[in-house]
């Protein structure tokens, strides 16, 4: 697949870094409240557009970074007006990536190498299962959870999603996936208590959010696995 092999992976990488590890959530309050003013949206989307471009290694694409700095710019903008629902969530994250694989397909010639575009492959799958990969998570049980007042998205209920799907992935890429059972096993046992005090509600949902974190992170190490027959 000749995309495989241009600069698009890498920009991708670089992409997702910045616009899910290098964005805090102060960041988006910010760009909310203050919308085409705010500093924050002018600092992220400069990073959105920087960081790209350098995980390319290509100094002559230099012309890259005003072209996504100011599409990233728009998009996070319309963006900041709109609610924070999954189809806003999925439409602007392929805004820009739209934006990044027109530049590497249509705007230059230039290629990567077979075990870059490796590299590459694996890093960008690795990013979208923490961060990208828990938002969406934490959005869809927002809603169907009836109580739209609770606060259901803790910082340590998201890292313990963030590890489970990076040993999800580390266990496929060994091919032990027996110790994935384990897994789930073991976070039931752990949670169990908690899920006992609030009844079956609480347990269907954390069963739930487990299930589609656990379904997601599989889903990506099998499209990493049918990209990376195309690359070898």
């Amino acid at each position: 697949m000749e995309i495989l092999n241009s600069v698009f992976l890498p920009l991708l990488t670089g992409h997702l870094i910045a616009d899910f590890w290098l964005q805090p959530d102060t960041w988006v309050q910010h760009k909310r409240e203050n919308g085409w003013k705010s500093k924050k949206l002018i600092l992220h989307a400069g990073l959105a557009s920087i960081l790209p471009v350098i995980f390319t290694f290509q100094l002559n694409l230099w012309w890259f970074f005003p072209v996504i700095f100011v599409l990233h710019f728009i998009t996070d903008f319309f963006k900041s007006k709109l609610p924070d629902t999954i189809p806003a969530f999925l439409i602007d994250q392929l805004l820009h990536v739209a934006v990044l694989w027109v530049l590497a397909v249509f705007a230059t010639d230039v290629k990567i190498a077979e075990n870059a575009a490796t590299f590459w492959l694996y890093s960008a799958g690795f990013v979208l299962i923490t961060n990208p990969t828990g938002i969406f998570t934490g959005m869809f049980l927002n809603a169907v959870i009836p109580d739209k007042n609770k606060k259901n998205r803790h910082d340590i209920s998201a890292w313990i999603g963030i590890l489970e799907r990076i040993l999800i992935l580390i266990f496929i890429l060994a091919g032990q996936f027996a110790a994935i059972g384990f897994l789930i096993a073991a976070k039931s046992i752990f949670r169990f208590n908690d899920t006992r005090e609030d009844g079956n509600i609480k347990a269907e949902y954390f069963l739930l959010g487990t299930l589609l974190s656990f379904t997601l992170a599989i889903v990506v190490e099998l499209v990493i696995n049918r990209l990376l027959k195309d690359i070898l």
